[in-house]
């Protein structure tokens, strides 16, 4: 039997089905090289900045906050709050977070979504916060 020889496409086929398919890209909640340990944070995976989005948008990532809660706010381009909420993520250890947002915008225009672990003592460093501009749909 003659050793089977491999296209340039399936070479690129089994690389990506060693590493999940997911072009390299780790999972946010992944801890493998030590980093997210004993460490505050969120990190936000989903809408990416510039995100086209519609009410009932989907947020989703991963956090290590005080009690797990992951807070979040939609302002829209002149700062007023069109939505705003908590949700559950990671405490101690990193764990994931979702929420849905609902809001309600009288034109499209660019909206900030910020999600931040919550202020808990004005000791220490300030809460970790992420601001994802996105483009708001009616």
């Amino acid at each position: 039997m003659s050793p089977r020889r491999l296209t340039l496409p399936a070479l690129a086929v089994a690389a990506l089905a060693g590493c999940g398919g997911s072009g390299g890209k780790d999972d946010v909640c992944s801890n493998k090289d030590g980093a997210l340990t004993d460490a505050a944070f969120v990190f936000v995976d989903s809408p990416a900045s510039g995100e086209r989005v519609s009410s009932g948008f989907k947020v989703s990532g991963c956090s290590s906050t005080f009690e797990g809660t992951v807070v979040w706010r939609l302002a829209a381009k002149d700062g007023h709050t069109l939505a705003h909420g908590s949700a559950q993520g990671g405490s101690l250890s990193a764990g994931p977070f979702g929420f849905a947002v609902d809001y309600s915008a009288p034109a499209r225009e660019i909206g900030l979504l910020t999600v931040s672990s919550p202020v808990v003592t004005s000791e220490g460093f300030p809460p970790v916060r992420n601001v994802i501009p996105l483009v708001l749909d009616t």
